[in-house]
């Protein structure tokens, strides 16, 4: 381990700590947890110049892995979107680094892995390197740590470079201003895990409800949305401040989309066959009933919510439903109950941009899992059946985006697996 003395720290010392300081303030407003992760392990990674990263977060008592960035690999391996890819989870015990530091909430840094001893309290894992075909040479493994001493996960860096891309070692400063770093960021992580969860438990009584609304289908649809919103912002020149703002609140607000269903009663949600019209009708009032929790919003990302609730069942081609009601002057308004006379649907781009998408993750994760009067379709045909509704069903420029995005519906599906 490289020894922390504050009081030999020089200018460059300080300006690395200064900086850290500056990026993990930056992290305050973030609440989605997947897009804080991958900022953290950015900014680190600037901080001591590091190649690549990996973050892993604490879960049923092991170290769940879950992202990961790499200058190197992106560079051969080209991805159609930076999804979070699956590693190994492990044991928190000093069999490996990351394992060790999480043991004992202590900074650990070897600067290089093969000199490592086979007495030594830890181990590198080998394994890893041999099946990325990269080697990690040098490895500083920070805990992140709650003010009242909860351990998060872990903060891997990988390779710190010389200006000439030459690896080397980690600096005597690097430990202290990444001390300081993770400790700010672990109260950023610990408000976006706890809001996280807040909204997970609030699903778990439409769970009660709905066999099918599981936490897995709306993680699914969380981070499918929030993929095919990345695509179509990038298409469609949305500014990065506004792509940012949305994709921060995205995932949370689509986990939201049927929370209605918590009043809709469960012989109805669950019925194996056919819905009959009187039970459709009822069905429908979920949209309705889940967006009366909304309707009076006083947050951005209610507002997001409100839009999703009302418009993830409405169609491109205007045949969807709650719609919205004529005025007679040319107005509308938005729908109190959900489905009445004297309504139409809502078409074309009066559908807000979230709701047409939401509804094409919705739809695809519904083809594609187990229901009570279904089996699972495989993904080319679930596939083809969007692309045979894009003009009518669906936007045609969310489909294009939903295509663009394929190479990672299954490792969305494998990340959420359903727990049968």
């Amino acid at each position: 381990m490289i020894p922390t003395d504050l009081s030999s720290m020089s200018s460059r010392d300080t300006d690395r700590g200064s900086l850290a300081s500056r990026l993990a303030a930056s992290l305050n407003g973030l609440v989605d947890v997947d897009m804080l992760l991958s900022k953290i392990l950015a900014n680190a990674r600037h901080v001591v110049n590091a190649e690549a990263g990996t973050v892993y977060l604490i879960q049923n008592g092991k170290l769940k892995f879950q992202t990961s960035q790499n200058e190197y690999l992106e560079r051969l391996i080209h991805e159609a979107e930076d999804l979070p890819f699956l590693g190994s989870n492990l044991d928190i015990d000093s069999a490996t680094l990351a394992g060790y530091a999480a043991l004992n909430k202590t900074i650990l840094t070897v600067n290089d892995t093969e000199t490592i001893d086979f007495d030594a309290p830890f181990q590198h894992m080998i394994s890893i390197d041999a099946s990325t075909n990269y080697v990690c040479k040098a490895i500083m493994s920070i805990p992140l740590v709650t003010s009242n001493d909860m351990l998060l996960g872990v903060l891997q860096l990988i390779n710190p470079l010389e200006g000439d891309g030459q690896i080397c070692a980690f600096g005597q400063g690097d430990e202290a201003a990444l001390a300081a770093y993770a400790q700010s960021v672990s109260l950023s992580l610990e408000r976006a895990l706890m809001l996280k969860d807040s909204v997970i438990n609030c699903l778990k009584l439409v769970e009660l409800h709905d066999q099918t609304e599981t936490t897995a289908h709306v993680q699914r649809i969380a981070l499918l949305t929030s993929i095919i919103y990345k695509n179509w912002a990038q298409k469609h020149q949305v500014p990065a401040s506004e792509k940012d703002r949305i994709l921060n609140i995205l995932p949370l607000a689509a986990m939201l989309h049927d929370v209605g269903k918590a009043w809709i009663p469960t012989h109805i949600l669950n019925k194996p066959g056919r819905l009959s019209k009187e039970e459709r009708e009822i069905m429908e009032d979920h949209v309705s009933l889940g967006a009366k929790l909304y309707a009076e919003a006083v947050t951005p990302m209610d507002s997001l919510v409100y839009d999703i609730i009302c418009d993830h069942h409405e169609r491109w081609d205007g045949l969807g439903y709650p719609g919205v009601k004529n005025l007679g002057d040319g107005g509308t308004e938005r729908p109190e109950t959900g489905g009445p006379n004297g309504r139409r649907g809502k078409k074309g781009e009066e559908i807000s941009i979230y709701g047409r998408i939401l509804a094409v993750a919705d739809v695809f994760d519904a083809l594609s899992s187990r229901k009570t009067y279904k089996e699972p379709f495989d993904e080319s045909l679930a596939v083809q059946i969007m692309l045979q509704e894009s003009g009518r069903h669906f936007d045609p420029s969310v489909i294009e985006s939903f295509l663009a995005v394929r190479p990672v519906l299954a490792k969305i599906r494998k990340r959420f697996p359903e727990d049968i």
